[in-house]
């Protein structure tokens, strides 16, 4: 008979004669000892109820921060509400968020950009857009995106939902779509600004802005950060790290505030991706932001100077694949002309020479391209560039030049 023969098993047992048995005490005594270690294991656990949080976290203390006093600098004000303890339950969460919102609620701002549209029967009308904006001082600075901005013939700033004020465009950079805008008020309510290097993926944030216009200002939006560095093309051939989140974004949040948890401004909201892919998916959850600080020294030299310098070769080209003489395939910026007080020329390059690689970093496409590579460095640093001259190639030491962006 086979040991896993279940049947012949089963038979054994049933022909075997059986005894009366009564019950085994050792049996009992074990049985009882669990129910006594069950029963204390209970108890204890009634008797920490009190101290438990709903989720089922043990408690945190936090320190308590310092209230923002209006006036000081944003890089320096403290966040005015508390970070929630990790054992808040979810309605003392819920009021924590909205005690957050009512703290930095002021510092966001409805903004109203005024063009002039002429038509073909030669009429001219003036066409408001909107977005929105961060006070980042008490005395009237406030930044937005450029693209809010950009060919406005007048702009206005709407305070507390009620206060309209004409502003005056500082300065602009361009290429990250930061604008600078200042009004002539003092005493407002600065927004705190947070450290966008410690965020990190999964974090809750919230939005503040005004999505479709001015009627629907003040809108928050609820969500976590999506990815906390997402490389995104700004414009041709030059990409940045933005925090991505799934907080609703729309057409009106441009230039508004992406928060934390401490009431922190960590990103400027620039962007979302929608519509319909290709093949007929659905985008939906794809907004971005600028991280606050990639915007911080901008705004500074943007409230200093008014311009952004940045690195410049001082050429003008376009990006083209090149044939070379020998057949092979050379892609590089094609130099087309020289700008201004240019180094290049002195370093000994030439109207048609084809720019194949900077310091070492091909210009194989627009994602890796010449705008790419130089924005890395700064004005005055020495770069060696490789370029195509006919069949050879030549490298120079060129002396990088600054351009003004805004």
């Amino acid at each position: 008979m086979s040991m896993y023969d279940h049947n012949d098993y089963r038979d054994e047992e049933y022909r075997r004669p059986r005894r009366p048995q009564g019950p085994n005490p050792w049996a009992v005594i074990s049985v009882a000892l669990v129910l006594l270690i069950l029963g204390g294991m209970l108890t204890a656990v009634l008797l920490n109820t009190g101290t438990a949080s709903g989720f089922g976290l043990r408690p945190q203390n936090t320190p308590e921060t310092t209230p923002y006093q209006e006036g000081e600098p944003a890089t320096t004000a403290t966040p005015r509400a508390q970070r929630p303890a990790a054992a808040s339950s979810l309605p003392e969460f819920s009021s924590y968020i909205a005690d957050l919102v009512d703290d930095v609620a002021d510092s966001v701002v409805g903004i109203s950009n005024y063009t002039q549209a002429r038509y073909f029967d030669g009429e001219t009308e003036f066409v408001q857009g909107s977005g929105s904006g961060v006070i980042i001082s008490s005395d009237g600075y406030i930044v937005t995106n450029y693209h809010v901005v950009a060919g406005a013939v007048r702009v206005t700033v709407l305070i507390n939902e009620n206060e309209e004020l004409d502003a005056k465009l500082v300065g602009y950079d361009s290429v990250m779509d930061i604008a600078l805008l200042k009004i002539e008020k003092t005493g407002l309510t600065a927004a705190p600004l947070g450290d966008s290097d410690a965020v990190r993926t999964g974090e809750f944030v919230l939005t503040i802005g005004s999505p479709l216009g001015h009627e629907l200002a003040g809108t928050v939006t609820f969500g976590t950060v999506s990815a906390a560095s997402r490389q995104i093309a700004v414009e041709e051939g030059y990409s940045v790290s933005m925090i991505q989140t799934d907080a609703a974004i729309n057409p009106g949040n441009s230039g508004g505030a992406l928060l934390n948890m401490n009431g922190e401004v960590i990103g400027i909201n620039t962007r979302k991706n929608s519509g319909i892919t290709s093949s007929g998916a659905v985008i939906e959850g794809l907004g971005f932001a600028i991280p606050i600080n990639e915007a911080k020294p901008l705004i500074d030299e943007l409230m200093s100077t008014g311009t952004v310098k940045r690195p410049a070769l001082g050429i003008s080209g376009s990006l083209n694949p090149y044939r070379s003489q020998n057949g092979t395939i050379v892609y590089g910026m094609e130099v087309t002309d020289f700008s201004e007080g240019s180094k290049a020329p002195e370093a000994g390059m030439e109207v048609g020479d084809i720019i194949v690689s900077v310091d070492g970093q091909e210009i194989t496409s627009s994602r890796n391209s010449l705008l790419h590579i130089l924005y890395s460095k700064k004005p005055g640093d020495i770069v060696e560039v490789v370029v195509q001259r006919g069949s050879e190639k030549v490298t120079l030491k060129v002396e990088l030049t600054e351009t003004a962006v805004g």
